[in-house]
């Protein structure tokens, strides 16, 4: 796969072993192999990329409530783009129990005085107290991934040990 062309026409020295040239290629990639994968991807050593221009998010803070990354967080990046489309009555919502994790919380979340019930899985959330600090947010980052009630069918022995040790379940 990773072979390099070697030229058409070969070294008289060369021409009884074809295979060595390409031995020779493909040895430069042993020193860098860490697991099988690493014969398909040649990576160089841990790879820099320019300051905050990777492209993967990292960002662990993303759902705790502090200052610097509060209004930058899965928000829109510019204040006079539109809501998203979540926001919006696209089709049938007739009986529909949860509000989508996309849509962003307005002042008609805040002062309509029904409740908005997001799904995180596990559990549901209800924001019962309205706030209008929230307006602005995508209700993703105003729910967390926890258990309230914690079904014990659902647990591998490993969770259910992990939940025991962390004071979650009773023994």
């Amino acid at each position: 796969m990773l072979r390099r062309c070697v030229s058409a026409v070969a070294p008289a020295a060369h021409v009884p072993y074809p295979a060595t040239a390409v031995a020779e290629v493909q040895k430069r990639f042993l020193k860098i192999v860490k697991s099988t994968f690493g014969y398909y991807l040649a990576r160089r050593g841990q790879r820099k990329f320019p300051f905050h221009r990777r492209p993967h998010i990292k960002n662990t803070q993303a759902m705790n409530l502090n200052a610097p990354y509060f209004w930058s967080y899965m928000t829109a990046k510019s204040q006079s783009f539109f809501l998203p489309a979540d926001n919006y009555i696209t089709g049938n919502w007739t009986g529909k129990f949860f509000v989508s994790k996309r849509q962003v919380y307005t002042l008609q979340h805040a002062t309509g005085g029904g409740k908005v019930r997001v799904k995180s899985f596990p559990s549901v959330f209800e924001l019962n107290s309205p706030s209008r600090w929230n307006v602005g947010k995508e209700m993703n980052t105003l729910t967390k991934p926890r258990m309230d009630l914690i079904d014990d069918q659902m647990l591998t022995k490993k969770q259910r040990l992990d939940y025991v040790k962390a004071g979650f379940l009773p023994k």
